[in-house]
C-alpha cells in the first residue's frame, strides 16, 4: 500500500470515528424523540426534533462520502442505530438496505432482529413486518 493510500484509509477511518462520535452527541434528543420525552411541551419537542435531524444528516453526508466498504457501513451502522433511538424507522430501513458487509449486517440482526432480517439470496437487509408498518403507529 502506498503512503497516499495509507493516508486515504486513515482519513476515512477518522471520518467514520467522527460519525459514530456525533450518533453519541445526539443521541439524547434522539432518544427524546422516540421515547416522547417532550410530548407536552411543543417548543421542546421540536428543539429535540430539529436536533434530532440535524444530526442524522452529518452523520449520513459523512458516511456518503466514504469509498472504503467498512468504513462507509460502519458509519451507517452507527446511523442506524441512532435512527432507531428515534424510533425512525423509515430513515433506519434506508439505511440498512445500504449496508452490504456481512459482519455489520449480522450484528444489526443481532440487535434488531424484531424490524430487520437478512435476505440470503440478495445478502442485503430488509425490514421485517414490524419495520413496515411502525411508520404507521406513530
Amino acid at each position: 500500500m502506498s503512503e497516499l493510500e495509507e493516508l486515504k484509509m486513515e482519513e476515512e477511518n477518522a471520518l467514520s470515528i467522527r460519525a459514530r462520535t456525533l450518533c453519541q452527541l445526539y443521541t439524547g434528543s434522539a432518544e427524546n424523540v422516540g421515547g416522547g420525552e417532550f410530548a407536552d411541551d411543543q417548543n421542546t419537542h421540536e428543539y429535540e426534533k430539529q436536533r434530532y435531524i440535524k444530526g442524522r444528516k452529518e452523520v449520513l453526508e459523512i458516511a456518503i462520502k466514504l469509498t472504503d466498504e467498512f468504513y462507509r457501513d460502519a458509519a451507517l451502522h452507527a446511523a442506524l442505530d441512532y435512527c432507531m433511538k428515534a424510533k425512525d424507522l423509515q430513515f433506519a430501513t434506508v439505511i440498512a438496505k445500504a449496508i452490504t458487509v456481512d459482519m455489520i449486517q449480522e450484528k444489526i440482526v443481532e440487535d434488531h432482529g424484531e424490524y430487520f432480517v437478512l435476505n440470503g439470496r440478495e445478502g442485503r437487509l430488509h425490514p421485517t413486518a414490524a419495520a413496515s408498518i411502525g411508520p404507521l403507529l406513530k
